[in-house]
């Protein structure tokens, strides 16, 4: 966010401290020594300075560690890569260390360097994302039943219950909470394993239309719990979903 003629107000997703927001004077200045390690989803290596009781710290040094070239190149990328950054910072509130989930952006981000792999990367970081922040659940087994679910039939995702509903305990959908999945979106998720998510070399993409699909539906669920409206950026997936089916 701009601030003022020459500051930027920065929203940072660290390792040890989680989310903060911090204030980088002169950032946007065209002779700032920051302004080249401060764009968006990349890899930092931050040094804050912040007053006690004070909400924003101050950048005092950013050094860039790892350039990623992947969302100023690819749409895809960016799309992907955007509606990441995006669920993480509606879903965390400040100063929450979430090592785990940081581990699963930076994994993301190195996996959706790679041509093609985008909306299938997305799709795994949805799924790891909302374990990781206590809203995960099998794709395999009804969350109502605990039987197996096969990928024929009505498939149900029920925000409410946190999981999937097999045919027979989804039949009456239309009067839960969630939405109805498609068994190739589902089939989609279930081949988002960790071996395709952290870019397993011998791992195949999913159709991109059913990783994007996969990838809203989780965030529509995780919007229900978190008591949110959908993300921004669930829009442009939805446009680059349109788009590939013209």
């Amino acid at each position: 966010m701009n601030l003022g003629e020459a500051d930027r107000i920065l929203t940072v997703f660290t390792r040890k401290f989680g989310k903060l927001k911090a204030v980088a004077k002169g950032s946007r200045k065209t002779q700032s020594r920051l302004a080249g390690s401060l764009e968006p989803l990349q890899l930092v290596d931050f040094m804050f300075w912040r007053r006690e009781g004070r909400e924003l710290a101050l950048v005092r040094g950013a050094d860039l560690v790892e350039y990623n070239p992947a969302p100023g190149r690819d749409l895809a990328a960016f799309a992907a890569g955007s509606f990441a950054a995006e669920l993480v910072d509606r879903s965390l509130a400040e100063d929450e260390p979430q090592p785990r989930l940081f581990s699963i952006l930076l994994a993301f981000l190195k996996n959706i360097r790679r041509p093609g792999r985008a909306q299938t990367a997305l799709l795994g970081f949805s799924l790891h994302a909302a374990d990781a922040l206590g809203y995960g659940f099998p794709l395999d087994r009804c969350a109502a039943c605990q039987g197996r679910v096969a990928l024929t039939g009505g498939l149900w995702l029920d925000y409410a219950v946190g999981g999937l509903l097999c045919g027979k305990c989804g039949a009456h959908g239309t009067n839960r909470t969630g939405e109805r999945l498609s068994s190739e979106v589902l089939a989609a998720m279930r081949a988002a394993s960790p071996a395709v998510f952290t870019g397993h070399e011998h791992a195949h993409a999913v159709d991109s239309g059913c990783a994007m699909a996969g990838a809203r539906a989780m965030d529509r669920m995780l919007a229900y719990h978190q008591d949110r409206k959908a993300l921004l950026t669930e829009k442009m997936l939805g446009a680059l979903m349109r788009g590939s089916d013209e």
